[in-house]
């Protein structure tokens, strides 16, 4: 299809469609014409596509031959690009910024909490990130932005939230998370239940190792049909939440990187104890999902390796003054970061295993996730953390779907999102270019980002 307009032109005509009347409920109201469409099925992909938008869902799919565009429709020229789903960070926090004081950063700026939150959400959404799961935060704060956001008041993602993190007691340290600290199954049940009840769209728990206690905390979740999210920082945890039932695990390879994993500790990884069928708490016949958050630990080797990464006048563009200088006092020795000692050779522990994992049959468990916002991990990381799934063994379409498809069964939404479909909501990436060929475009040739029929211009600044 011939090109009848520059990518510039396009950028305008954009500012041009959402300043039109509205038109009729049953009349598309946005066209996306020509490009090829990687609809993240795995099939192969359509060329010269048309994607027709009604309202906020998709209303017809085809091609230039088969699909005819309404007069009067304003349509989007993407000859050369291509259509993806919209993208998901699945395991990111909001309320972390890349400081290198997670733990104190919080305590100091509780009272802007939600304009922090905003600013990351809208950073992530023109990082054509269209769901983002935040794993841990305020949740009233996480509450009322996505209000704001499904509201129309606020740019950024559809939100997924697991508010406060279940830690188990350790009698040893202070207990310093009183409210969600549990002891015993009976605490377990209770304390997951008022979690429940603040909100969450699921349940996540860190550092857990008894396992009676652990799977009363995945029965309550289950009943209540929310999925559980496992940090894993050892062996015996990771075991110990498969056993449990624990649906999502997460930092498997990083946070537990001083060796490598048995075959027999991979194969469980693999298979699980009680895989399922069908749901969003599993794969088909698989364990549990994996989000590996590379990236988190690799964040540390970039700034050893570029150090002037820190220097960017975007953080100062993107924050408020108080939030920028702190910012930049958290980072003024990234050696003394504890959470990057060792990290050069970590990541490469990391990496092994992960490719490890997918050469013995886990493709199709690995979601991408990147734990967005910890020390120097600034928002968006998601899409360097698909280049390390390419290296691990994914094939460029499971990387794309690591981030669109696999993300919506694992919260059990697929009915809605993950996929280009007739019926789902409209939330799409156009990027520059193939990322069959090349997925390093994804990280710098993004150039619209469609959720819900709405278009949105990402930023001109570099990706970091």
């Amino acid at each position: 299809m011939k090109r009848t307009s520059s990518l510039l032109a396009r950028l305008y005509l954009i500012l041009f469609i959402f300043t039109c009347p509205a038109a009729a409920q049953d009349t598309p109201t946005l066209a996306i014409s020509g490009g090829q469409l990687v609809n993240g099925y795995g099939g192969l992909p359509v060329q010269d596509a048309v994607v027709l938008v009604t309202g906020d869902r998709i209303s017809k799919i085809g091609d230039v031959n088969s699909v005819t565009i309404p007069d009067g429709v304003q349509t989007l020229d993407a000859d050369g690009m291509t259509i993806l789903p919209g993208l998901w960070e699945s395991h990111g926090h909001l309320f972390h910024i890349g400081e290198g004081d997670p733990a104190s950063f919080p305590l100091k700026f509780k009272a802007q909490a939600g304009d922090i939150m905003a600013d990351a959400a809208r950073i992530s959404l023109l990082a054509g990130i269209t769901t983002f799961r935040d794993t841990g935060g305020p949740i009233q704060e996480q509450l009322a932005l996505r209000a704001d956001i499904e509201a129309g008041k606020l740019p950024g993602p559809r939100l997924f939230l697991a508010g406060p993190i279940l830690h188990q007691r350790d009698p040893d340290k202070p207990n310093i998370r009183r409210d969600y600290l549990v002891g015993s199954p009976e605490e377990a049940k209770q304390v997951t239940l008022d979690v429940i009840g603040l909100g969450v769209d699921q349940v996540k728990v860190y550092g857990f190792w008894d396992l009676d206690i652990l799977k009363v905390i995945v029965d309550t979740a289950h009943k209540a049909g929310l999925g559980v999210d496992a940090d894993v920082r050892h062996i015996n945890a990771y075991r110990t939440a498969i056993v449990a039932g624990v649906d999502r695990l997460h930092h498997v390879f990083t946070a537990d990187p001083l060796s490598d994993y048995k075959d027999e500790d991979i194969r469980l990884m693999v298979r699980g104890i009680k895989p399922v069928p069908t749901g969003p708490r599993a794969n088909i016949l698989r364990g549990p999902f994996i989000v590996p958050t590379i990236e988190m630990r690799n964040a540390y080797v970039r700034v050893f390796a570029f150090p002037e990464f820190t220097d960017h006048p975007r953080f100062r563009e993107q924050y408020s003054e108080e939030v920028y200088a702190h910012l930049r006092w958290s980072w003024s020795d990234p050696n003394a970061v504890p959470w990057g000692i060792g990290a050069p050779e970590r990541i490469k522990v990391a990496k092994r295993k992960l490719k490890t994992f997918i050469a013995a049959g886990g493709r199709e468990q690995i979601v991408a996730g990147t734990d967005a916002g910890a020390p120097f991990n600034v928002h968006s990381p998601l899409t360097r953390e698909l280049q390390h799934y390419l290296e691990a063994g994914l094939t460029p379409m499971e990387v794309i779907q690591s981030a669109t498809l696999r993300p919506a069964q694992m919260q059990g939404v697929e009915k809605d999102l993950g996929t280009v479909t007739v019926g789902k909501l409209a939330d799409m990436v156009l990027v520059d270019g193939d990322p069959l060929q090349d997925i390093t475009l994804l990280q710098h040739k993004i150039v619209l980002v469609i959720k819900g029929g709405e278009v949105y211009v990402p930023d001109s600044a570099p990706d970091f």
